[in-house]
């Protein structure tokens, strides 16, 4: 993510959460690191300045954390 002098607000962090794809019952269920830590997932995984996308394939280790 890059550097802004904006404020992060509950506002902002919600509208990034449904941005992102996570459902009110999802970001319930989690806490405000686990959101980050997704949104920072989706953001790696949809990098569209290179022109591609990454995909990769869930491993048991991933399973077991998750």
């Amino acid at each position: 993510m890059s550097g802004s002098d904006e404020l992060f607000t509950e506002e902002s962090f919600v509208y990034t959460c449904k941005q992102v794809g996570l459902t009110s019952q999802e970001m319930d269920e989690m806490n405000i690191s686990q959101c980050l830590d997704y949104i920072q997932e989706w953001i790696d995984n949809n990098d569209t300045e290179n022109g591609t996308k990454k995909a990769t394939k869930a491993k048991q280790e991933n399973f077991d954390a998750f």
